[in-house]
Parts: structure tokens; sequence; C-alpha cells
């Protein structure tokens, strides 16, 4: 069910402020080159669980992994092949920060409005059939 006051308009102008001010910035190895949004709906009750606007956002690769990366316990082999932890957390937290200083659009999750998906440029680059890139 969608908020009664819910509008997308409005919720469109704010996902692509905060997706144009991330495209600004850089967060250690995560340098952002584009975006796309789309809103994130958890739960039919929006009362309970309401939306909030999700950034796709293509960045540069990630550095490339230690030569001795074989060597390296699983789970560090795997963190080794992604941006560092700290990198993808300052800039979600940095999203997070900055959308809570902007006007809210009505029926969006209040505390948290924004999360944001990060995707090698790598990726992206192969991504036929979704909504068009900014940036």
């Amino acid at each position: 069910m969608v908020a009664p006051d819910r509008d997308d308009n409005a919720i469109e102008a704010f996902a692509t402020s905060i997706g144009e001010w991330l495209l600004t910035q850089r967060f250690g190895s995560v340098v952002p080159v584009a975006f796309r949004h789309f809103l994130w709906e958890p739960s039919p009750d929006w009362r309970a669980d309401p939306p909030r606007v999700v950034i796709e956002l293509t960045v540069e690769d990630p550095p490339p992994p230690p030569a001795n990366w074989r060597s390296l316990p699983f789970e560090e082999q795997v963190r080794a092949w992604h941006w560092p932890e700290a990198d993808t957390d300052a800039a979600e937290m940095a999203a997070v920060a900055y959308a809570l200083t902007r006007k809210l659009p009505p029926g969006i999750a209040p505390l948290r409005p924004v999360s944001v998906k990060f995707l090698a440029r790598s990726e992206a680059q192969g991504d036929g059939g979704r909504p068009p890139m900014h940036g």
C-alpha cells in the first residue's frame, strides 16, 4: 500500500539530488562515476516499514587485490576483490547524513531515507535493459 501523502515527483527530485551530490565526492577508493535510483518498498504496510531511496552508485573498479591474495583466508580473498569496507561504509554514511540535511519528501523512511548499492564500472558496462545512469 502506498502512503497517502507520498509525492513521487518530490522523491524523484530528492533521489536525484543525493545521487548528484555523491558524484562530487570521493571516499578513499570509492570514486563515483554514475548513479541511478529506485524506491525500495520492503513491506506492503508503509506505516510499519516505510520505503527508502536506493542509490545504485557506479564507481571506479576496486583496487586490484594483493599479489598473494590466493594465500589469504577465504573471507579475506573475497574482500580483496572489493573496495575496502571502511570506504563503502563512509560513502553510505555520508549519503545518509547528506540526505538528512535535505527536505525529506513525504512517503519515505524518516530515519534512514536512503541507502547505497555499489556497482563496479566494469559490471555496469554490461548492464543492458536497466534504467539509464546519471552522471
